[in-house]
């Protein structure tokens, strides 16, 4: 199959093309659309009507082990391309019926209707510890906390868990899978095969306009960078038109403010893994993993 993903409003004229041209050279292969701007509206209105092999928009890189997995089963890609060309043409009726956008107010106007909050009587709490701090977490302790159901959508099993392990019509496969699972978790803690990791950081922070300064340390006269955002320019009745920046305090205020971010990994060594399971031709193993 074909795989089209992009970032970038301009990139979905382009995925438009890749599926005209693709129709041009009398190409039939599955192509799956995916990345942040596209969406199932997008996908059904401007790209499957253009492309008369199987179109299919996956919304995450973990729904991809399940779509593809029913594109290339004998018993399952039929119905599944069926269902998925019924549900677009539902899709673009309803998106035909939709109305017209508001026209959006002007930049000006969305400032001066930002959030309302009095500053003067608020002071943010103070933060202690600052800069970035590692954190390390083991499989056996994330395992408790993962959300199965999921897990299962992406190998195309409908239902909720635990419900889901005592169907009548998928709670025998689905238990097959859960314990799959279950045994790579063992076999990736045990080996320490994966090792979850990741990075927080706290830093002094104040909003200038629709932007937000991030200073090196509580003197605030060094800007590490500055985090831009946008505000809604939507008509808001009775609402602000909200920024992000909004609730970090204004520098002009005098309060000290902060603002956090933090990045996780379920491990570093992924790639090392992949080319090790594609050596011993053991792919289906790193599918699991990535499910």
């Amino acid at each position: 199959g074909a795989v089209s993903k992009r970032q970038s409003t301009p990139a979905l004229d382009e995925m438009v093309n890749v599926a005209k041209e693709m129709e041009r050279q009398g190409v039939t292969i599955p192509l799956l659309i995916g990345g942040a701007t596209t969406s199932k509206a997008h996908t059904a209105v401007k790209i499957e009507q253009n492309y008369s092999g199987p179109t299919v928009y996956v919304q995450n890189a973990s729904r991809t082990v399940g779509v593809v997995a029913a594109l290339l089963s004998d018993t399952q890609r039929d119905d599944f391309v069926a269902r998925t060309r019924k549900e677009y043409e539902t899709v673009r009726i309803q998106h035909a019926r939709k109305k017209p956008r508001t026209p959006p107010v002007t930049l000006e106007a969305a400032r001066d209707n930002d959030l309302a909050f009095d500053w003067e009587r608020y002071t943010p709490p103070v933060a202690h510890r600052l800069g970035v701090q590692e954190v390390e977490a083991s499989i056996e302790t994330l395992r408790n906390y993962i959300d199965w159901t999921p897990f299962f959508m992406t190998w195309s099993l409908a239902g909720k868990y635990p419900r889901i392990l005592e169907d009548e019509v998928v709670g025998v496969e689905a238990q097959r899978l859960f314990k799959d699972a279950n045994d790579m978790l063992d076999k990736l803690s045990a080996e320490k095969l994966l090792n979850p990791r990741g990075v927080v950081g706290l830093f002094p922070a104040n909003r200038v306009g629709d932007d937000i300064e991030i200073y090196r340390d509580e003197t605030r006269t060094h800007v590490l960078t500055v985090s831009h955002h946008l505000r809604q320019q939507t008509e808001k009745v009775g609402f602000a038109n909200y920024c992000l920046a909004d609730f970090v305090a204004p520098k002009l205020s005098g309060k000290a403010d902060y603002i956090g971010a933090f990045a996780v990994t379920g491990g570093l060594e992924d790639d090392a893994l992949a080319e090790a399971y594609e050596a011993h031709h053991e792919g289906f193993n790193w599918i699991r993993v990535q499910a």
